[in-house]
């Protein structure tokens, strides 16, 4: 099993680096969700940026300066308003959601029936990573204007396989990376990061929830009761990190 820290907020000190002493090449093809096969035109189209696709059928979005602010627009959008971290776009994708159905059963057509909704963004990583290796993966979060409510857990898992699952629930593996506490901050992007030492063969780079490493939800109410914690994601970055010196 592989061996993980977390961290959030990580604060690098300025000064020189030596080559050897460099982190490797990214392995994340298109982290900044900049390449993409066409503009997105509305909720749902993730899979527009290039290498990005959804794990369950909760499907993420991709946001553009071109698409329109009653959708997917930026900066404003229909969960809030946010610029991008870097570049012209950013993903996002529902955290945490309350999913009420309604339930047929006895004589209340509309009793409240509660359903987890989550959503997971993968990419394939460009190399495998090499067992037991150190590797930091970070990226940037921010919670969304629109959101009343603020979640933990939120993180990162590297998988051999090309995880898929025919629902939109909370996946149960564990992440090497997540963010230490509620990232409960609106309009703010904020660093998610972390090292882990890799099994090894890990092929594909999974973001979202993960309740194994930490749930807890927060309540923000300013103005109507949208019952979800949805986050804006860019900037993401997974590096090996060069061995620690002899004697340490």
């Amino acid at each position: 099993m592989a061996r993980w820290s977390f961290s959030l907020l990580v604060l690098l000190g300025t000064g020189t680096v030596s080559a050897q002493d460099a982190p490797g090449p990214d392995l994340v093809r298109n982290g900044g969700f900049e390449q993409v096969a066409k503009e997105p035109t509305t909720f749902d189209q993730l899979t527009n940026a290039s290498g990005w696709s959804n794990v369950t059928i909760g499907f993420s979005e991709l946001f553009s300066k071109q698409a329109s602010a009653r959708t997917i627009g930026i900066p404003d959008n229909e969960y809030g308003h946010m610029a991008p971290q870097e570049g012209e776009r950013y993903a996002g994708f529902f955290a945490w959601k309350d999913d009420q159905r309604g339930s047929f059963r006895g004589d209340d057509p509309f009793q409240p029936g509660w359903n987890v909704y989550s959503e997971y963004l993968i990419t394939e990583l460009s190399a495998p990573l090499v067992e037991g290796r150190t590797y930091r993966i970070s990226f940037q979060v921010a919670l969304s204007g629109n959101s009343d409510r603020a979640i933990s857990g939120i993180g990162a898992h590297c998988s051999p396989l090309p995880l898929k699952y025919n629902n939109r629930k909370f996946m149960q593996e564990r992440p090497q990376v997540s963010a230490d506490g509620i990232l409960a901050e609106k309009g703010k992007w904020v660093e998610v990061s972390g090292t882990f030492t890799a099994d090894g063969d890990e092929r594909y780079l999974v973001l979202g929830t993960f309740p194994a490493a930490s749930f807890e939800t927060q309540r923000i109410v300013e103005g109507p009761d949208n019952q979800y914690a949805y986050y804006y994601i860019d900037h993401v970055v997974l590096k090996e990190m060069p061995p620690a010196p002899e004697g340490w």
